[in-house]
């Protein structure tokens, strides 16, 4: 399997969007081909991640009949609160958009943790646990530029279409703790497969980090309702929808926190696709209000490795590891132009 890091070039192009935003380099970027003009704006905002959640698993490399062999899942279903700030013009744009994670938030959702470990009934699940989850340290960073192709294809008046092209990064750290486990019991090394166990799971459990890294392309195609009717033209109501596809590069670590060093990671490679749909309101002359919401799915595959001291392991495999996201949420900003 591939090593999953991304490259140096790649690190490049994650800071072009602070570069292009910075003092020095916004003259340039000015510098279109019909001179326009581009104007500073931010944007404090919040969101909302709902019915969303991202999750592991792995197979068990000596037994291929156990496939997944174990999985977990953490919910994001979390406040988020930060900032989008750039340049923008009527012909092109540059897009920063730093979002953090609420602190205290211990509502997300319950974190799933399952085992399937009867290679001769491999869909039996033999270990389950939920447990609380609560968010901590975690941050999205967005960055783009995009050019308008409205005058290039002749498009109506009402009608923008412009190419983007970015880089999205993610980090999500989640501690699970004080849960409920189910576990079959076993008689004489054989399952009873009619008797369980359960106990409770006092404390934290596991520290889990997840980081995603994406470059996409993609559109946003965007219509001025004032044309279609609704307010004057240019007014400032608009209606947009934006798609993108990315390469993803991904990196879990796992500390059994109720296990002393055991740790786990993964490092993946894969893809995401995204879709978004905003609404504009103008705010009389000195800004708007915009409406977001967004669906994205995030699938990628690669190695697993598990780390035990107490045992003396260290093995790596990537029979059956898969790390996947979906995300669903909404968000209200407060866009100020300057």
């Amino acid at each position: 399997m591939a090593n999953a890091r991304p490259s140096t070039t790649l690190a490049i192009l994650a800071c072009l969007p602070l570069l292009l935003l910075s003092p020095g380099v916004a003259p340039a970027a000015q510098a279109t081909p019909d001179n326009e003009e581009m104007g500073f704006f931010i944007a404090p905002q919040i969101k909302r991640f709902l019915r969303s959640h991202t999750s592991y698993q792995f197979g068990d490399p000596e037994n291929p009949n156990l496939n997944p062999l174990s999985r977990l899942e953490f919910p994001l279903n979390s406040w988020w609160a930060g900032v989008n700030l750039g340049l923008k013009g009527p012909n092109n744009s540059l897009e920063l958009e730093l979002l953090a994670g609420l602190p205290g938030q211990d509502d997300l959702g319950v974190m799933r943790d399952s085992d399937w470990e009867d290679p001769n009934r491999n869909k039996l699940r033999t270990t389950y646990s939920e447990t609380a989850t609560r968010l901590k340290d975690s941050f999205t960073l967005d960055g783009k530029v995009s050019h308008s192709l409205r005058e290039t294809l002749g498009l109506p008046a009402w009608l923008d279409l412009r190419p983007l092209l970015g880089v999205r990064w993610q980090r999500f750290v989640f501690v699970a703790h004080d849960g409920m486990q189910q576990t079959m019991v076993y008689v004489d090394g054989q399952p009873t497969y009619d008797q369980w166990q359960y106990y409770p799971l006092q404390g934290d459990g596991i520290w889990f980090r997840q980081e995603y890294l994406h470059a996409y392309l993609g559109a946003w195609l965007s219509a001025d309702l004032g044309r279609l009717g609704l307010g004057r033209p240019d007014g400032g109501w608009r209606v947009g929808v934006q798609a993108d596809l990315a390469q993803v590069w991904g990196q879990n670590k796992d500390h059994h926190l109720l296990r002393g060093d055991r740790v786990t990671e993964e490092r993946t490679q894969g893809y995401a696709w995204h879709t978004a749909l905003d609404l504009r309101a103008p705010l009389g002359g000195w800004g708007s209000l915009v409406g977001r919401w967004d669906y994205m799915i995030i699938q990628t595959k690669g190695d697993h490795r598990w780390i035990d001291p107490a045992y003396d392991v260290d093995q790596t495999w990537d029979y059956g590891v898969e790390v996947w996201s979906r995300q669903m949420s909404w968000s209200l900003a407060l866009e100020i132009e300057f």
